[in-house]
């Protein structure tokens, strides 16, 4: 996954390519909307991690066909209602969510609070 824009060579953070041998040599490839396929030798990328899955929060300006949205088996704060919508949100066809459906339904009504002060600054305390 790319980690750092590259304007030069198209790539930017949140490109994901896939590894595969053509003809022999090593290729980093990398799908664009129309359907065409970049090709790039490892040594050529910028800034890039390594990723089999990524978490909801790296996945943030990504697109994927589909989405596999795994939820913990213990209830979590961090899993609240944008969290879910920033995952659903990351897929173009289809999004699988594994779990369960009360993790799901507390998540969804999990709102986070915003405390930025501004209604106190605005006067409306």
């Amino acid at each position: 996954m790319i980690t750092r824009n590259d304007y030069s060579l198209k790539l930017f953070n949140g490109d994901v390519g896939v590894c595969l041998w053509n003809d022999g040599e090593l290729r980093v490839c990398f799908e664009e909307a129309d359907g065409r396929i970049r090709r790039f030798v490892p040594g050529r990328l910028p800034e890039h991690e390594t990723v089999y899955a990524m978490t909801v929060h790296k996945s943030q300006g990504s697109e994927f066909e589909a989405v596999v949205l795994v939820l913990p088996e213990a209830s979590s704060p961090v899993l609240d209602r944008p969290l879910i919508y920033t995952a659903v949100t990351r897929a173009r066809t289809r999004v699988e969510v594994w779990g369960d459906k009360e993790s799901l339904v507390a998540a969804i009504h999990r709102v986070p609070a915003r405390n930025s002060g501004l209604r106190e600054r605005l006067g409306f305390s």
